[in-house]
């Protein structure tokens, strides 16, 4: 295990996500760093939920929208014909300059564990789809905190309070 001051020092100025830093420090949250190499590293990191949501009806959603629910790196761009221009363009550029990269690509990641086998990406939701869908093995590191699965610390998580199906 590795220490919060050490998530916070690596990714904190990167992470976006309304994520309450101040519980997790008083809660003593701990950090769990997994590395993973080739195909086990694309295994693990097709399982990853982004903070991408689908709709009723599979299209883009929020994460507050009635009936959203969260995506895997895998099948996050099943709802690529509703994303936003920017993220479109953003993974297609991103996509492009992995596939021309090394193999395995290399991937560092910061992650919130909701349970023993599943985590929420805190950043690099663009990085990890594009990098699932060159097809490439992945020398993954993933970070991830490990606290309360409750939205008060994270808004998403009112996704995992109960088991998905």
């Amino acid at each position: 295990m590795t220490g919060l001051d050490d998530f916070a020092a690596r990714f904190r100025s990167d992470i976006r996500a309304e994520l309450d830093w101040e519980r997790l420090a008083e809660m003593r949250a701990g950090v769990r760093v997994e590395t993973l190499g080739q195909r086990a590293g694309r295994r693990r990191l097709a399982e990853l939920f982004t903070v991408w949501y689908a709709g009723p009806e599979g299209d883009d959603s929020s994460w507050s929208a009635p009936g959203s629910r969260p995506l895997r790196v895998a099948a996050a761009d099943r709802t690529l014909p509703s994303w936003p221009v920017e993220r479109r363009r953003a993974v297609t550029a991103l996509t492009r300059a992995f596939a021309e990269g090394p193999e395995p690509l290399p991937l560092t990641l910061p992650a919130y564990r909701v349970d023993e086998d599943r985590c929420v990406l805190l950043d690099g939701n663009h990085r990890a789809v594009a990098a699932h869908r060159t097809g490439a093995d992945i020398h993954l590191t993933l970070w991830s905190l490990s606290g309360p699965v409750c939205e008060s610390i994270l808004p998403d998580l009112r996704h995992y309070a109960a088991p998905l199906t």
